[in-house]
This record gives structure tokens, sequence and C-alpha cells, in this order.
């Protein structure tokens, strides 16, 4: 992934910076061409939708490797609802963020290295 993330970037900047005489004629009202700004629009596109995904990931790994793995379960709300429902491969279910935390905690008991 990240090699196709530092591919992107490296054709986008390419485009910008040695295409960008074939492109960028600069317009009378001080724009870009047509063509030009269709670049710079989808490297703005990536970027920000770069940034969504990398503060998703950082947001994932905060809620797995410090609240689970760390049964932090007083944070637990930052990823369920106070009326979770929780369908466990057992089959059982749960109703509501505290009877899930009796269950969390109980896993951890016979699985103490989740």
């Amino acid at each position: 992934m990240k090699k196709l993330i530092l591919s992107v970037t490296i054709v986008a900047l390419l485009l910008l910076g040695l295409g960008a005489p074939a492109f960028a004629a600069e317009q009378k009202d001080g724009g870009y061409s047509p063509e030009m700004q269709v670049v710079i629009d989808q490297l703005k596109k990536f970027t920000d939708e770069k940034a969504a995904v990398d503060k998703h990931l950082e947001t994932f790994d905060t809620l797995d490797y410090v609240v689970f793995s760390n049964q932090d379960w007083v944070r637990l709300h930052e990823s369920h609802a106070q009326d979770v429902i929780v369908n466990w491969p057992d089959g059982h279910h749960t109703n509501g963020i505290n009877k899930h935390i009796e269950d969390l905690k109980a896993m951890f008991v016979y699985a103490p290295d989740t």
C-alpha cells in the first residue's frame, strides 16, 4: 500500500513539476489551464483522502492497542454506544456497553493474551 501511495505521489509531483509547462498556460483570469486544474484537484483529493485514512488508522490503533489490549474499559465508549448490541461467535448476544464490558473481562480470563 505504501508503494502505491508513493508511486501515485511521484507521478503527481512529476505531472506538477515536469509536466507543468505543458499544462500551466495561464488563463486571462490568472488561473490554471483546465488540464492543470484537473491535476491539481486530483492531487488535493488524494492528499485529503490520505490524511483521513491516516487519522482513522491512528484512531484504530489507539482503540485496539491501548483501550482493548490494555483492558482500559472506561474508554470503551470511544468506539461503542451505550446501547450497543453485540452478537458473539457462540451465538449469544448482549445489550448495552456494561454487559459487553463484563463479557470482555471474562474473555481476558480465559485468553489473557488477546
